[in-house]
C-alpha cells in the first residue's frame, strides 16, 4: 500500500470518527452575541460550560442546521464549570456517542468536537496532561485533571472531546493561562444525575456567616497555624444545619475534615464542593478550647 493510500485512508477514518460523534454536538446561542457548543447528553438535557452561560435562564439551542429550539437552563454549577440545559422538544438525534466514564492517558490522540452557527466544526490534538482527581478554585471536584494540546475557538467551549473508540471523554472547557481543559465525563455524569433526580442542582447549605480576623504572631504560633487569617463566625441562620450542630456566634474554624481551614474563601469554596446530606467535621475554636463539631450538609433554600 502507498504512503498516500495510508494517508488517505487515516484521513477518511478521522473524517468518520468525527461524523459519528456529530449528533451529539449542538450550538448553544446566549443572548445576541454569545455562541458556544453543547453535548447532547440523553434525553432532553444538554450539558455545557457553566461559566459562559452564567446568569442566563433561557438560551437556543442550535441541533443542526435546520433546528434550533428554546431552552431553560436548569443547572449552572460553577464549581466544576457544568450547566445542565434542557430542550424544550426533543427530536430524535440519531445515534449519540455514548459517555464513558473513565480515565484518558497523556499522549492519547482526541478530537474535539462542538457546533457554532456555520455548522459542525472539529479540531484534532491530543492529551497533553493527565493528572489524578483536583479541585478548582471554586471548591469542585473534578474526578481527573485533563488539560488539551488542541486548537481553540471560543465556540468550541462546551463541546465534546472524543477518543478514537469514538466514545465522549470529556467536556472542553476554558481554563486559567489560556489552558483547555476537559471535564471528565464522570464529573459530568454526577452533576447530571443531580439533576433528573431533584429536577434542580441542589446547593450546599450550613447556614453560617463568616468573618476574617487576623491573627498576630503569638497567638498564630499557638494555634500553630501557617496563615494570619482565621475564618470567625458572624452569624448563623435560624433553624439552619449550624444552628442544629450548635455552632456559636465567635466559634473560629480551625479545620474542616481534618484539613486546615485557612482562609474564608477557602472554607467557602471547600463547602461549596460538598453534597447536601454530606455530613462534615468542623474544629472550631470556643473560649480557647478546641471542639469538633459534625454538620449534616443542608439543601440551600430557594426563593
Amino acid at each position: 500500500m502507498s504512503a498516500n493510500s495510508v494517508l488517505k485512508q487515516v484521513s477518511n477514518e478521522r473524517a468518520a470518527l468525527v461524523q459519528s460523534a456529530l449528533p451529539a454536538a449542538v450550538a448553544i446561542i446566549v443572548g445576541r452575541r454569545r455562541v458556544l457548543s453543547g453535548i447532547r447528553w440523553r434525553g432532553d438535557l444538554i450539558v455545557t460550560a457553566a461559566e459562559a452561560i452564567e446568569g442566563a435562564d433561557h438560551v437556543d439551542v442550535r441541533l443542526d442546521a435546520d433546528n434550533d429550539v428554546a431552552a431553560e437552563v436548569i443547572a449552572t454549577d460553577l464549581t466544576t464549570d457544568i450547566a445542565v440545559v434542557r430542550i424544550a422538544s426533543s427530536p430524535d438525534a440519531g445515534t449519540v456517542p455514548t459517555p464513558l466514564a473513565s480515565t484518558v492517558r497523556v499522549g492519547e490522540t482526541v478530537a474535539l468536537v462542538g457546533r457554532n452557527l456555520r455548522g459542525p466544526a472539529a479540531a484534532w490534538g491530543g492529551i497533553q496532561l493527565a493528572g489524578p482527581a483536583w479541585n478548582s478554585r471554586r471548591g469542585g471536584k473534578i474526578d481527573q485533571r485533563i488539560e488539551l494540546d488542541i486548537g481553540f475557538d471560543p465556540s468550541f467551549e462546551g463541546g465534546a472531546v472524543i477518543d478514537l473508540d469514538g466514545n465522549i471523554v470529556a467536556m472542553a472547557v476554558s481554563g486559567p493561562y489560556h489552558r483547555v481543559l476537559g471535564i471528565p465525563t464522570a464529573t459530568i455524569e454526577a452533576v447530571v444525575a443531580k439533576v433528573e433526580k431533584f429536577g434542580h442542582l441542589p446547593k450546599p447549605y450550613i447556614g453560617i456567616r463568616l468573618q476574617p480576623l487576623w491573627l498576630d504572631d503569638d497567638t498564630r504560633s499557638k494555634l500553630g497555624r501557617k496563615s494570619r487569617g482565621i475564618a470567625a463566625v458572624g452569624g448563623v441562620d435560624a433553624g439552619s444545619p449550624a444552628a442544629e450542630a450548635h455552632i456559636e456566634l465567635g466559634d473560629l474554624l480551625l479545620t474542616l475534615d481534618g484539613e486546615p481551614a485557612e482562609s474564608v474563601n477557602t472554607l467557602a469554596q471547600r463547602i461549596a464542593g460538598t453534597s447536601p446530606g454530606q455530613t462534615i467535621a468542623l474544629e472550631v475554636l470556643r473560649g480557647g478550647k478546641p471542639l469538633t463539631i459534625n454538620v449534616q450538609i443542608g439543601e440551600r433554600p430557594r426563593h
